[in-house]
C-alpha cells in the first residue's frame, strides 16, 4: 500500500462527503437515475441475451458502438491536450493537466462499460486478437494502440506528479498512441470500401477533431459546474482553439455531402442524402452541435464562459449524435449477397433500426457511471497543482 501511495498522489483526507447545494444534489440524481437506468440494461441483457437489442444480420451494429466512440473521443482528446501541455510547456493549461489525463482514462473506462455488453465474449476476444488477430486489421491495430495509450497515460501521470524529467517523453508517447488509436478507430469505418457512406479519409480526421473538441466541452462544463474559476483562463484559451476546430469540420461537412451525392452513385449517394437531411445531422450534429458553439465561441464574450458552457453541453450532444449518424448510414444500404446472380436483390435503404430500451440504458446510462467516477477521482486523488 505505501509503494501505491508513493505513485498515487492520494489525498489525505478521503471522504465521500460533498458540498449539498443545487447545482450538486442536481448532478447526484442525474447521476443516480442513469445508473439506475444503466444496471437495469444491464440486468434485461444478462436475462435475455443479444435478443433483448434491435439489432439484426443485416444492421449488425447498433447504439452501443455510437455510445462506446463517443467516449472514445473524450478520452482521446482529454489526454491529447494534457499530453500536449506537458510536452510543449503550455503554462495556461497547467491547472487542468492532472484532470485531463485522469478524466481521459475514465471516459475510456465508461465507454468499456457500454461495449462490453456489445462484444458478448470480450474476454474470447482479447485472447483470439492477441492469438490470430490479423495485422492487415485496422481492429487488431485498435487493440494494440489502446493497451499502449493507457500505459503511457498512465506513465505520463505518474512521472507528472513525481516532476520527474521523463514525463515529457511519456507524454510525447501518450499524444502518439492516443492520435493514433483515434485515428484507428476512424479507420475501421474509412476502410470499409464495402460501406460507400464511409469509405476514404474523412472519418479519421473527423475522429481526431471531435476528440480534441470532446475534451475541451468536457473542461467546460466542469469548470462552470464546479465553479473552478482558477480553470477559466485555460479553457478560455481553449474555447479559441475550437473555433479553428469547428471551422475545419464544418468544412470537411460540406465538402464530404458535395463529393458523396456528385455523379449519384448508388448507395453512397442515397445513404449520404439520407442522412444529411435528416433532423439527426441537420438539428444535432451540425445545428447544435457545430454551428452553435461556433457562433458563440466567435461572438460571445472573449473573457466569460457561461454561454460556452451551455454551448459544450450541446456540443457532446452533437458528438454523440454524429457518432450514431455515422454507425446508421453505413449500414443503411444492405450488403449483396455474393452469388448474385441467383440472389439479386435490388438496393434499397434500411430504416426501421431504432435502438431498444435496453441499448439506450447501457450506452445512455453509461454517461451516469462516468460521472461517478469523476466522483470517486476527485474524491480519492489529489488532483491539484502544488
Amino acid at each position: 500500500m505505501g509503494l501505491i501511495k508513493d505513485i498515487i498522489p492520494f489525498r489525505e483526507d478521503i471522504t465521500l462527503k460533498y458540498e449539498l447545494n443545487f447545482v450538486n444534489l442536481l448532478i447526484t440524481i442525474l447521476a443516480l437515475g442513469l445508473i439506475g437506468f444503466y444496471l437495469y440494461g444491464v440486468l434485461n441483457f444478462l436475462l435475455h441475451g443479444h435478443h433483448s437489442y434491435n439489432v439484426t444480420r443485416t444492421h449488425p451494429w447498433g447504439f452501443l458502438v455510437a455510445s462506446y466512440e463517443f467516449f472514445v473521443a473524450i478520452a482521446m482528446g482529454s489526454v491529447v491536450i494534457g499530453a500536449s501541455a506537458i510536452f510543449f510547456e503550455i503554462d495556461i493549461l497547467k491547472p487542468l493537466i492532472k484532470r485531463l489525463l485522469i478524466f481521459g482514462l475514465l471516459s475510456l473506462f465508461a465507454g468499456f462499460t457500454a461495449f462490453l455488453f456489445e462484444i458478448g465474449h470480450p474476454i474470447r476476444m482479447i485472447i483470439y486478437t492477441a492469438l490470430s488477430g490479423n495485422p492487415h486489421s485496422a481492429l487488431f491495430w485498435l487493440g494494440v494502440f489502446y493497451p499502449l495509450f493507457m500505459l503511457f497515460t498512465i506513465l505520463t501521470f505518474i512521472a507528472y506528479v513525481k516532476e520527474s524529467n521523463s514525463s515529457k517523453i511519456f507524454a510525447m508517447f501518450a499524444i502518439i498512441f492516443a492520435n493514433s488509436a483515434v485515428l484507428t478507430a476512424g479507420s475501421i469505418f474509412g476502410n470499409l470500401n464495402s460501406r460507400l457512406f464511409s469509405s476514404g479519409i474523412f472519418y479519421q480526421i473527423e475522429f481526431m477533431a471531435t476528440a480534441i473538441l470532446g475534451g475541451i466541452f468536457l473542461l467546460t462544463l466542469i469548470t462552470v459546474i464546479f465553479k473552478r474559476e482558477d480553470f477559466e483562463e485555460a479553457v478560455i484559451a481553449l474555447k479559441r482553439v475550437s473555433i479553428a476546430v469547428i471551422s475545419l469540420l464544418v468544412i470537411m461537412y460540406l465538402v464530404k455531402y458535395i463529393s458523396g451525392v456528385y455523379g449519384g452513385v448508388p448507395e453512397r449517394a442515397d445513404s449520404i442524402n439520407y442522412i444529411f437531411k435528416s433532423s439527426n445531422f441537420l438539428i444535432f450534429e451540425l445545428g447544435l452541435g457545430l454551428i452553435f458553439p461556433l457562433l458563440v465561441a466567435v461572438f460571445g464574450a472573449k473573457d466569460k464562459i457561461g454561454l460556452f458552457c451551455l454551448a459544450s453541453l450541446f456540443g457532446l450532444i452533437g458528438i454523440m449524435f454524429s457518432r450514431i449518424n455515422l454507425v446508421e448510414g453505413i449500414q443503411l444500404a444492405p450488403m449483396q449477397p455474393m452469388n448474385t446472380r441467383v440472389y439479386q436483390e435490388s438496393v434499397t435503404l434500411l430504416t426501421s433500426y431504432s435502438p431498444s430500451i435496453t441499448e439506450l440504458a447501457i450506452g445512455v446510462g453509461a454517461i451516469g457511471v462516468f460521472i461517478f467516477f469523476i466522483f470517486l477521482a476527485e474524491k480519492i486523488i489529489n488532483l491539484e497543482e502544488e
